[in-house]
């Protein structure tokens, strides 16, 4: 098979678009757990910086969103590009499974969605949270219209994007605001901490290696003790602390 020909083959297979912010440890969740669990539940994975080529991304991810099969969306830290973004998804009535590390940072009227919350703090969180998408695409295939707002969805068009008679919208309203009252209550009964100040992966990093370049001994658990409040996951500020100061290591001095 030409390599043209494979990659038509890829192209017609559905695929999840994850819509999330970009680099450092969000590359990590990308790669480690989005990916492997989207592979599990039998679709392919696509993300906007998937395609290297000189167009305005924003083709590129209203492509990405029309031709998916559903939405993957990290809301965690309120990121505008990715609530943009999850915004054009919406306008289409496309399947959509939101992840948080919080519930605060779901605005409230997405919190009839399906959502899965993660927490760091958890052990082997990481497997956790891959299982639990998987679970979420395969029963979000199954039952679509959950998985959309009933607000884009249509009643008996022509050519529907997702059709339901009148009745049923009404139901799947209902269903999603006893979800939703749910899951504010358990939020309330047991609320997860999140990070009063929540800084993006290039800004731990810049941090991580000035604590390093102050203090060339620092012990790495106070590294972690310093960075970890602010969002970043252990394992990735772990990682990040030892390239950085191998890095310095090697520097030649002037």
């Amino acid at each position: 098979m030409t390599e043209q020909k494979a990659t038509k083959e890829t192209d017609k297979k559905e695929f999840v678009f994850s819509i999330m912010p970009f680099g450092g440890y969000f590359n990590q969740y990308y790669e480690e757990i989005y990916c492997p669990a989207i592979k599990e539940a039998g679709l392919d994975h696509k993300r906007a910086d998937d395609l290297y080529r000189p167009s305005t991304i924003v083709h590129d991810i209203w492509r990405y969103t029309k031709d998916c099969r559903l939405v993957l969306a990290d809301l965690t830290g309120k990121n505008p590009n990715v609530l943009y973004e999850l915004g054009l998804a919406h306008a289409i009535a496309k399947l959509g499974i939101i992840i948080t590390e919080s519930l605060d940072d779901i605005p409230f009227d997405l919190r009839a969605l399906r959502i899965i919350e993660y927490d760091k703090n958890a052990h082997n969180w990481g497997e956790l949270l891959k299982t639990k998408i998987t679970k979420s695409i395969k029963e979000v295939l199954e039952a679509p219209l959950k998985a959309v707002l009933p607000a884009f969805l249509e009643v008996e068009t022509a050519k529907p994007r997702q059709a339901v008679s009148a009745t049923d919208k009404q139901l799947i309203e209902m269903s999603q605001e006893i979800d939703a009252l749910r899951r504010e209550v358990r939020h309330i009964r047991s609320p997860r901490k999140r990070p009063d100040k929540r800084i993006d992966p290039d800004t731990a990093e810049s941090l991580i290696e000035d604590l390093i370049r102050k203090s060339p001994d620092i012990p790495l658990k106070v590294i972690i003790s310093e960075i970890e409040p602010l969002g970043p996951p252990v394992d990735w500020i772990v990682r990040t602390a030892k390239e950085i100061k191998e890095r310095i290591d090697n520097e030649i001095p002037f």
